[in-house]
């Protein structure tokens, strides 16, 4: 069986891998997305770093099945075209499916990288086998895939699973969509080192005084949360915020399982407790009661495993492809 490129563009880093139908990476080529490019030059950035990554898994292009994107912003799936992009500018509107197919000569599907990682979670990661899964990616912003029936559940503009724009608190803080008390206000990686620098400009005692604020990240707040107590408030502050948000989306699509990835995700116990007690809270009792709710096992790869899993998925299982 044919293999296929995966491709995952996000605003810090290019990924490009050559992946097996088993979901092994053949070879994989990294770089850091030159972020003030226009997109024509890292579409050939990522040609060439296709053509590098199948050169090493000793293949050619013309080898493979179909090209799988993940890209770091809303899609318009339908028609393969990026509707925006907080992280690089100039993609309103960019027809990245077909450019892709163009430059590779491939059959080509894009998708947002949460919608990607969901797959691929789902194709090879923490919930192999399931057909109902909510994902949910916690890094430096908050997003979501929803997998119904083993299939992306898009909605009707292609923008289904924007959890991190759920309003978990409020009149809370200011979100980068311009709402307020969003999830992602609230639970995300800087949401949670803000929470930090404000509690100890407060005065509040912590070892993490000992850092210079600014470089306070999650991080250290998760490593510092099994000894210190401020570190295990916000943590565990944000795990209540994960979990209030988690039920809601429970309650409407009573999924089988919750993976969450993205950094924020390796914060270890004190998070994930905090998640499934307040799920338990706010859940409807039957939903919460068989709902499973682990971290993701695709950690960096998760949106070049799930970019492969999305052209999978979307192409033919024969020896012919």
């Amino acid at each position: 069986m044919k293999p296929v490129l995966a491709l995952d563009i996000g605003g810090t880093k290019l990924a490009v891998g050559a992946v097996s139908r088993a979901g092994e990476v053949l070879a994989e080529v990294k770089r850091p997305t030159d972020a003030s490019a226009p997109p024509t030059a890292i579409l050939d950035s990522l040609l060439a770093m296709s053509r590098e990554a199948v050169h090493r898994a000793g293949l050619s292009l013309s080898a493979l099945s179909a090209a799988g994107v993940a890209f770091g912003g809303p899609m318009d799936y339908p028609r393969g075209l990026a509707v925006t992009c907080h992280h690089l500018p100039g993609w309103e509107g960019f027809p990245i499916r077909e450019a892709v197919a163009e430059k590779t000569g491939l059959p080509a599907f894009v998708d947002n990288d949460a919608n990607a990682a969901a797959l691929g979670e789902t194709a090879f990661g923490a919930a192999r086998g399931l057909s109902h899964v909510l994902y949910l990616t916690v890094s430096t912003g908050i997003g979501g895939g929803v997998i119904l029936g083993g299939r992306v559940h898009r909605g009707a503009n292609s923008l289904a699973g924007e959890i991190g724009h759920t309003i978990v608190l409020p009149d809370g803080p200011p979100c980068t969509c311009g709402k307020r008390g969003c999830l992602e206000a609230v639970a995300s990686g800087p949401a949670i080192a803000r929470a930090a620098r404000e509690a100890l400009a407060r005065g509040e005692e912590s070892a993490l005084s000992a850092l210079p604020p600014k470089e306070i990240t999650a991080r250290h707040i998760a490593e510092a949360a099994d000894r210190d107590p401020l570190a295990r408030k916000i943590l565990t502050a944000a795990g209540r915020h994960l979990g209030t948000a988690v039920a809601a989306a429970a309650n409407l699509l009573n999924p089988q399982m919750v993976v969450i990835g993205g950094g924020v995700s390796q914060s270890g116990e004190v998070l994930f407790s905090a998640i499934r007690s307040a799920v338990s809270e706010a859940a409807v009792t039957e939903i919460a009661r068989g709902l499973r709710i682990a971290p993701g096992a695709l950690g960096p790869r998760s949106a070049l495993l799930g970019a492969a899993a999305l052209a999978l998925s979307e192409t033919p299982l024969s020896p012919s492809r």
